[in-house]
């Protein structure tokens, strides 16, 4: 469907997922072993030791060195062999593909291309997550699809009506018309809900008893992390006090062609000290994106099906055809 856009970070998993061992990962379908360090340093390297190609992964950590766990040798986060044992000199070309890595947000962020072009000023905003003013619930959902079709099925929420009518989907939402906008890369998708019956999700988490003003305003921030601002406040209060504001962050690590992982957060600035708020939440999250993997598997099969049909856009289809535009714009790029 496309390949990908690789100078630009990517999170290959979240923190605290990274422990004392070594962490296999696949990110634009390179394999690579993650590693922190005694001094806390992040490293990412490919997961194959040069000598008998053994998986890095399965190795250990000592001081600042990752281990192989085959014969011995160690490398530094620099992807560079520091020692071998039985040997004291070490070849130049015992040295391994090293990748700019470091954590932000909860996230290990990985920089899967020209290593001289890694620029943390481009890391998407997702500064929601770890901030003490909200709080925060996360988990990891894959895709059998390619990660555009996420984008997509993220970008134009109209299906939520159809797929989601359990948790978060209402009529309204497929009936109301979105405004679309690009400013440079960067698309928003609005729709604004007036005077609505709030969905089965917002009446557990927010309480309201009667209708709201619910809004949605969805971006992306290329090449793969999407934000959405969503909420209710009582229909007709404008009252932020009595009402609900909520983000939910995608942050896509296309393993593969048609393989995709979507760390997700939704964060929420009121019950800040509420766990059981947390777990009504996890347990909707989860279900609203198993029902969304079901889908998405069944159009990248019909895709792969048929690789040379083009898809019908309808209006509400404004923002995923932008998307795409901003997308194949950094693809062409890279392509020279």
């Amino acid at each position: 469907m496309t390949s990908f856009i690789r100078n630009a970070w990517y999170a290959a998993c979240w923190a605290d997922e990274l422990g004392a061992t070594p962490l296999a990962r696949k990110v634009l379908g390179e394999e690579i072993a993650l590693f922190r360090t005694e001094s806390g340093e992040v490293g990412a390297v490919e997961d194959c030791c040069p000598h008998r190609f053994a998986p890095l992964s399965l190795g250990a950590v000592e001081g600042e060195n990752i281990v192989c766990g085959y014969h011995g040798m160690e490398f530094g986060c620099d992807g560079v062999c520091v020692a071998i044992p039985g040997q004291e000199n070490v070849p130049d070309r015992a040295r391994l593909r090293a990748y700019p890595a470091f954590e932000q947000n909860s996230l290990l962020w990985v920089w899967m291309g020209d290593p001289e072009q890694a620029d943390r000023s481009l890391l998407p905003d997702v500064h929601w997550i770890g901030d003490p003013k909200w709080r925060s619930v996360t988990g990891t959902t894959r895709y059998e699809c390619n990660w555009i079709l996420l984008v997509d099925n993220l970008i134009d929420l109209s299906h939520t009506t159809f797929v989601h009518k359990s948790t978060i989907g209402t009529d309204d939402v497929a009936d109301t018309p979105v405004e679309t906008v690009r400013d440079g890369d960067i698309v928003t998708v609005t729709r604004q809900m007036n005077d609505t019956e709030p969905s089965i999700f917002y009446k557990n988490v927010g309480a309201f008893d009667g209708k709201v003003d619910r809004w949605q305003k969805i971006w992306l921030e290329p090449p793969s992390t999407v934000i959405i601002d969503a909420g209710a406040v009582p229909a007709g209060s404008n009252d932020q006090s009595r009402g609900i504001d909520t983000r939910i962050i995608s942050v896509l690590n296309p393993v593969d062609d048609r393989t995709v992982d979507q760390l997700w957060a939704f964060s929420r600035d009121f019950a800040l000290e509420d766990d059981q708020m947390d777990a009504e939440i996890e347990k909707s999250i989860l279900h609203t994106f198993e029902e969304d993997v079901v889908f998405l598997a069944g159009q990248q099969k019909n895709m792969e099906r048929q690789p040379n049909r083009k898809m019908l856009n309808n209006p509400a289809d404004a923002g995923v055809v932008h998307a795409r535009r901003v997308i194949n714009k950094f693809l062409a790029a890279e392509a020279g």
